[in-house]
Order: structure tokens, then C-alpha cells, then sequence
């Protein structure tokens, strides 16, 4: 039998999780009728989620692990930076969707379907989703799958944060436990945007990651032969454990994601572009977007309202632009930024905080020809 729901949610992932959990927190919705809908199967549910913010934050109770300081390393340059009252922080996303399972199971006008969902489409006033056990329908559908189509248009995904990191255990005592490192450039796949991402979680114990901003994918015995020869020749082990795999991509584009938005079906998510297109991070996005975005709806306002910055996107595209035309030249873009900027700066800068002088402070040391070309390219499609 068919049941009506005011809002479904597709997908209890980040973005999904996120919205379900501000919805519960807000007293305008308290009365609605919610159903999640998500077979809890995916890879995505055993992934590590990091961000960095000032001081005690609302997830600390969930975080892993946290760290204070960074480091960013290419070759000659080994620079331990201070966050200087921000802090790096980690949660395994099995964490936070159990913590949204908790807090939805105490709210009768909650339902959890763990079934994946077969079709969702537009009728009259409503939309109709089948799922493997049944169907229902909402009144607005929360939908954070990447509409297929995406992917069949080359031009709109300018780069793919692709990866796969190890969880690894040493026999001896060697990682510094209270600083990750950021980018370690020293071994990069040569030609690309491509770099090391160490969380470690105590001495002997790491997330080891080989990270591409590139435009190709890579077979898997490749990060695996960067790892191995990472973990050897840089941090000089030679036994070790793998405890786990985590392997991921993410489209890097500022594509306007409005067009697959549908009546009473909206995207929310990576499938929304709430993904932060030039550094790939979205669990702090994420969280402001969908306050936003909930806002919007208790509002009665258009749900994109606000919830994108054009400036922003307009800085992102370019640096995307760059690095899709050389992707050799990211490692002298970050090592430029990260070394000459204060920390600070750069965490308000990619968090979307800072003023336009700020901005211009920002961007003048990394300004070069291809930047200068894009921008006006840019701007003259504006």
C-alpha cells in the first residue's frame, strides 16, 4: 500500500544526513512526516570524513581523532604549520549515520526504509518513489543520487578527486600524533595534481591516501605502487598491516547543478554541487547547506536560495581551469599558498568567510599568466 510522506530523503550519506538531523532539530518540522530512504550498503558508509573549525564544534562527541597542526611537504620544502586555534578533525561516516539513525528512531514521524530505491518521478503534485519492497510518495523528494546524465557530459566535470588510502598499522612507533600532512608532493605521479594525505590516528597507526586532482582515472595497482613506495622509502616502514581500504572519487566542477532539480524533486549533496569544487571537501559544506536550505523550506523560499556563493564559484572555476590546462602545476599553486599564507586565511578562504580584501590578499601571490587568462575567459562569460 502506497504511503505519503511530506519530505523523503534518498540517501543517508552526508549531505542526506545532515538535512535529516536539521530537520529534526527544528521545531517548524517537528510535525512532518519523513521516510529515509537507503539500502546502507555502499562503500560511501565506511568512508573518513575531516574538516577543520574553530575551537569545541557541534560533532565533537563523534570525532576520532583531531589534530592542531599540518604539514605540507614537496620536495625542499617540509613545513610544520600550526592551526593556531582551528583544529582538524575526523569522523567515520559509519558514526554519523548511526548518530542520525538514533536521533530519527526517537520520532514517530520518522520512517527508515532500507531498501534501495528503484525509480523516482514527477506526477501532478507529488512524486512517486519505488523502492525493491513497495513505493511511496512525497509531497518534496531529497534526492542526493548523481542524476546518470551528469557523467555523459565530458565538458562539465572539469577534474575527479579520485583516491584510495589504507588504514595501516606499523610495528614500530612512527607517526607524530597530533599533526597530519596535508599534501606531501615529494612522490607524485609525474604530470599530475597528485599527492600524499596522512591522518594518523596514533604512532603506529595511519590513514595513508594517494590523491589525484586529474582529469584521468588510474588503475588500482597504481596508488597501490605509490603507497607501497611512500610508506617505505618516506616513512621507513617495512612491516606493516593494511587495517582497511577507503577509495573514492568526486566530480571537481562548478557546473550550475540547478538543471537537474525537478518538480518536488531536488538534489541535494554531491549530486547538488554542494561539494566544495577545489579542494573536493563537504562535510562542514554540507552541514551549512543544509541549515540553508531547511530554512528555505520552513521560509516557503526557493530551496537554492542563498546557497551558493557566485563570487566563490567564480574563484573556484578558475583555479579548476588552471589545473585542468596543466595539472603539473598543482603542486607550485599549494606550495605557494600554504607557504605564504597564513593558515588562517587560507581555512577562512576555502570555508567561504573572508572579505574581498582578503580574497585579493589571497590570490595575488598565485596570480600568473594562466590565471590572469582564465579570468578574463571567466569573466567574459559572465
Amino acid at each position: 500500500m502506497d504511503t505519503h510522506y511530506d519530505i523523503a530523503i534518498i540517501g543517508l550519506g552526508c549531505a542526506g544526513g545532515h538535512v535529516l538531523l536539521e530537520l529534526l532539530s527544528r521545531t517548524e518540522t517537528r510535525d512532518l512526516k519523513i521516510v529515509v530512504l537507503d539500502d546502507f550498503s555502499r562503500e560511501s558508509m565506511h568512508k573518513t570524513l575531516s574538516y577543520w573549525e574553530r575551537g569545541t564544534g557541534k560533532w565533537d562527541a563523534l570525532v576520532s581523532k583531531n589534530w592542531q597542526f599540518a604539514y605540507f611537504k614537496n620536495k625542499g620544502v617540509d613545513k610544520k604549520i600550526d592551526l593556531k586555534g582551528y583544529t582538524y578533525k575526523s569522523i567515520n561516516s559509519s558514526d554519523f549515520i548511526k548518530h542520525a539513525l538514533s536521533q530519527a528512531a526517537a520520532c514517530e514521524h520518522v520512517t527508515i526504509i532500507k531498501e534501495p530505491v528503484l525509480s523516482c518521478a514527477t506526477e501532478e503534485d507529488l512524486a512517486t518513489i519505488i523502492h525493491k519492497q513497495g513505493s511511496c510518495t512525497a509531497t518534496l523528494v531529497l534526492d542526493s543520487r548523481i542524476d546518470p546524465s551528469f557523467f555523459n557530459k565530458p565538458d562539465v566535470i572539469t577534474l575527479d578527486q579520485h583516491f584510495k588510502g589504507w588504514v595501516i598499522e606499523s610495528e614500530q612507533p612512527v607517526f607524530e600524533t597530533n599533526a597530519i600532512v596535508m599534501m606531501d608532493y615529494r612522490l607524485r605521479d609525474p604530470g599530475t595534481t597528485s599527492f600524499m594525505y596522512v591522518l594518523p590516528r596514533d604512532a603506529n597507526t595511519a590513514l595513508v591516501e594517494f590523491t589525484y586532482f586529474s582529469k584521468k582515472q588510474v588503475a588500482d595497482s597504481v596508488y597501490d605502487d605509490y603507497m607501497n613506495q611512500y610508506i617505505k622509502d618516506y616513512l621507513n616502514i617495512d612491516a606493516f598491516k593494511i587495517l582497511h581500504t577507503e577509495q573514492g572519487s568526486i566530480p571537481m566542477t562548478a557546473h550550475d547543478f540547478d538543471v537537474y532539480h525537478k518538480p518536488h524533486i531536488h538534489k541535494i549533496g554531491t549530486a547538488g554541487g554542494w561539494v566544495k569544487p577545489s579542494t573536493g571537501y563537504s562535510f562542514k559544506s554540507s552541514e551549512k547547506k543544509a541549515r540553508k536550505l531547511v530554512s528555505n523550506y520552513i521560509a516557503g523560499r526557493d530551496l537554492n536560495q542563498d546557497l551558493f556563493s557566485k563570487k566563490f564559484r567564480f574563484y573556484d572555476a578558475i583555479m579548476l581551469d588552471v589545473l585542468a590546462e596543466d595539472n603539473e602545476r598543482g603542486a607550485a599553486i599549494f606550495q605557494n599558498l600554504y607557504t605564504k599564507q597564513p593558515i588562517e586565511s587560507i581555512f577562512a578562504f576555502l570555508d567561504e568567510e573572508t572579505t574581498f580584501t582578503q580574497e585579493i590578499a589571497i590570490m595575488l601571490p598565485l596570480t600568473s599568466w594562466p590565471f590572469i587568462k582564465f579570468f578574463f575567459q571567466r569573466l567574459g562569460g559572465n
